[in-house]
């Protein structure tokens, strides 16, 4: 691999594959869990984790120069749409054109020969009819052969019905060779086999733990150092803290640093990152800049012709059941995963009055995972009716709701 030349950006990837900064956390051994587990023939392979928790870098890091296909899930919400872009990968058509055995004379007639409208010198011209392939087909055959793998990025914003296409296309070829890896959140990991059950025994599961902040903090003691920066233990403590357990974020917020410090590229002479920096202000505008939107659409609920109760606030003021419910979730930290039991308890602290009914919080809660999915990016709004929980997949959202919603409340 050829090196890396240092700077800001090179160094502080929010969102691409990381190589200073990237922490292997080996004594997890995940690398080679999941190293163990694509090379297992027979086998689907599942790789689960947090939002922005590093599943991708993991495992671009762990098939390094490996052939393989990325296909996102959110782009392809129809097994047919797999295929498709698969065959599109490999530079292999999905539609070919035949002739016919029947001749036309397109054009005006000019001496002995037929010149068409594109001005081609033509004596007679075939005609041809477009016929499409089998693209799933053609995909796996030519996955197989050249032995390449296949991974699924977001298996589960696949449409329910997608997925299930999906896995029974796949059964019958891993079993002669094919090669899958499926990535998605942590509570959607056996997708795969609520899809199909006749994978059992078929399917390896790797899982992708929740940083802890001593992993969090090797990001900036790494990346720091690499610049010529130095920074104190009490300010990456509070950057571990605040990063929603997210390396994607604490990439970000260390990039931020270094962009309202001027600093791109390594120097000489060391540069110390302030004790009094405004961490504060840095965290309530990336909180802004990344969670206002999806906030905005949440808080809205669906749209309804009557306007909804406003209820009173114990902090003064009022709000409908879907911006009390939305302050609630803040309140509880906000947590990744919310029992009914907590929320509804931060309800009740938040509002002087009218309560909802359990029946109207579960109501809402399945609005909010609905809308979630409507958005069509990795909100991770998901209300679990047999579990009674309320997951937040995506730490951007959670970090709004810290430092927009629950500072402001």
């Amino acid at each position: 691999m050829d090196a890396v030349t240092v700077t800001r950006d090179t160094v502080f990837i929010a969102g691409g594959q990381p190589s200073i900064t990237y922490v292997d956390r080996e004594r997890l051994d995940i690398e080679r869990q999941l190293a163990r587990a694509i090379a297992t023939p027979n086998q689907i392979v599942s790789l689960s984790g947090p939002t922005k928790s590093g599943k991708t870098v993991l495992c671009r890091h762990v098939l390094g120069e490996r052939e393989y296909v990325w296909v996102e899930g959110g782009q392809t919400p129809t097994a047919k749409d797999v295929w498709d872009k698969i065959c599109y990968e490999l530079n292999y058509p999905i539609e070919i054109g035949k002739a016919t055995g029947q001749k036309t004379t397109l054009g005006a007639n000019v001496g002995n020969f037929i010149f068409s409208v594109s001005g081609s010198q033509l004596s007679e011209r075939e005609i041809s009819r477009t016929y499409r392939i089998d693209t799933m087909a053609t995909a796996i055959r030519h996955l197989i052969e050249r032995d390449i793998i296949l991974v699924v990025d977001d298996f589960h914003y696949m449409t329910e019905d997608g997925r299930k296409e999906f896995v029974r296309n796949i059964k019958g070829a891993v079993f002669v060779g094919l090669h899958v890896v499926l990535l998605s959140v942590a509570h959607r990991t056996f997708d795969a086999i609520k899809a199909e059950n006749e994978l059992t025994g078929r399917f390896i599961s790797v899982t992708v733990p929740e940083w802890s902040r001593e992993d969090l903090s090797a990001i900036p003691y790494k990346g720091f150092r690499a610049l010529g920066v130095s920074c104190s233990g009490a300010i990456i403590d509070s950057l571990s803290l605040e990063c929603q357990n997210s390396p994607f974020l604490m990439q970000k917020l260390c990039w931020e640093i270094c962009y309202d410090m001027d600093v791109v590229n390594p120097t000489t002479k060391l540069i110390k990152v302030p004790d009094a920096i405004r961490l504060k202000d840095i965290y309530i505008r990336l909180a802004k800049d990344s969670g206002l939107p999806i906030y905005q659409r949440l808080v809205a609920g669906p749209q309804i012709r009557k306007s909804r109760m406003k209820r009173p606030l114990v902090r003064g003021g009022e709000a409908d059941v879907y911006e009390a419910t939305l302050l609630a979730i803040a309140e509880t930290g906000p947590y990744g995963s919310i029992s009914y039991n907590q929320l509804r308890s931060a309800l009740t602290g938040i509002l002087a009055d009218k309560v909802p009914q359990k029946h109207e919080v579960t109501s809402v809660l399945k609005q909010l995972s609905r809308i979630s999915r409507e958005i069509g990016i990795d909100v991770g709004v998901d209300w679990d009716d047999d579990k009674r929980t309320l997951d937040i997949s995506d730490p951007y959202l959670r970090f709004y709701l810290r430092w927009k919603v629950r500072q402001s409340a």
